[in-house]
């Protein structure tokens, strides 16, 4: 699960900046239109913060060298 929440950041981080930026141009499928929208950046940084921290709070069952 820890890498999924880091892929998921990670995309979350891209799209963040591409919205931010008014790059995303090419996906007015998925709400990306070009236009700059500061609420869609926010919530984009917030959700890849979320998912980094999901990756770091998250325990991966590996056995305990000692």
């Amino acid at each position: 699960m820890k890498a999924l929440a880091v892929v998921l950041g990670i995309i979350f981080v891209i799209l963040a900046i591409l919205t931010a930026t008014g790059a995303a141009h090419f996906a007015p499928v998925l709400g990306l239109n070009g236009e700059r929208h500061t609420k869609h950046t926010i919530l984009y940084a917030v959700i890849a913060i979320l998912c980094f921290v999901w990756a770091r709070m998250s325990t991966e069952s590996a056995p305990a060298n000692r």
